[in-house]
Formats: structure tokens, sequence, C-alpha cells
């Protein structure tokens, strides 16, 4: 069951582990982007961690303050597409203060369909729409969830991107793996751990 407790934790750990990477986010980024967005996730979480100490009522309170964080404080793509997707996930948390399994899956639903809507893109595009979406089709409880977004994340690396700023490399886009779908997998472990 995902409290609030939990949400937070996972939260930390989702910074933690953009910390690890983000060398890599920022090296993926330069060959296919800007090559900011290991240092703009960072940033992010960074800010987001600063909230975690606070109290908040709901999973929904918790999941909207985040999103308005990630939105103020992340630059590039990345900032409205992770904020709205946690502004979104708020709403069908509403009021609780727990959620259970089905709960998570219908938010993080919520949270993907509001990335594919604001960067107007569909899985198979090199986003990371290629690791939210399939992964949300695809897991089931108590499954090992890590490998499933490694693959996803592999995935990416054999795509031509045809969104965002990736998609001005063309086929030279192909052979490296989607810096967005690689922060989308950090961030959704930490979520998935804590509703086991």
């Amino acid at each position: 069951m995902l409290t609030i407790d939990r949400m937070k934790q996972a939260l930390r750990d989702a910074q933690v582990g953009i910390e690890e990477q983000k060398d890599t986010l920022t090296d993926l980024d330069r060959a296919i982007g800007d090559g900011d967005h290991g240092i703009n996730m960072s940033r992010g979480f960074d800010a987001v961690s600063t909230i975690l100490d606070e109290d908040y009522d709901s999973l929904g309170a918790l999941s909207k303050k985040v999103g308005m964080t990630l939105m103020s404080k992340v630059g590039g793509a990345a900032g409205p597409l992770y904020g709205s997707a946690f502004v979104k996930m708020a709403t069908k948390f509403g009021d609780a203060t727990e959620a259970d399994f089905s709960l998570l899956k219908e938010a993080l639903q919520e949270g993907s369909n509001s990335i594919k809507a604001r960067g107007k893109s569909e899985v198979g595009q090199k986003t990371m729409v290629d690791v939210w979406d399939p992964f949300l089709e695809q897991v089931q409880q108590g499954e090992d969830y890590k490998q499933k977004l490694d693959e996803l994340v592999q995935k990416t690396e054999d795509m031509v991107a045809t969104k965002g700023r990736a998609s001005y490399f063309g086929e030279n886009s192909r052979g490296t793996v989607d810096p967005g779908a690689l922060s989308s997998s950090i961030l959704l472990a930490a979520i998935m751990k804590e509703v086991d």
C-alpha cells in the first residue's frame, strides 16, 4: 500500500537515482538533445526533496505540490512534462491517504496521458512515453518491474526520434538511449518499490 510517507520515500529515492545517473542523463542528452537533461532533472528533484518535510493530508496534495515544484524548477521540456504528470496524478489520488496497486496504476496512467497530451507524443517516437505507456499496460503486481523498465529503456536505443529536440538528429538519433526514458524509469522504479 502506498502511503503518504512511502510516496515521500519514493521521491527521495528517485532524487538519489537521478543524482547517481546525472552524468549519464546529460551525456545521452548531449548526443541527441540540448545536453541539459541530467542537470535539469537534478535541480528539479533537489527542489522536490526540500518540500518532503512538510505535512500533507493526502496523496493528491503531495502530488500536486511535487508537480508545481517540478514545473517551476526543471528547465527544458522535462519540467512541464513531469510537472503536469504529477498534477494529473493528484486529481486521481484526490483525498486518498493511501493507494493500492490499482489506484496507483490509474494515477500513473493519468500522468502518462498528460505527458502524451502535453508533448503531443505517442509510443514509438523515442520519448519518455516509450517507458510510461508500455510499462503501465504490462505491469502486474509483484512482478520484476525493474527489469521491465530496463528493457523498455533499452528499446529506445534502436528507435529514430520523430518528436522533440532529438527529432532534429533524424537517423543519427538511432543508437542512443532516450534520456527522458531513462529518467522516467528511475522515477517509476522508485514509486513501484513502495507499493509492493
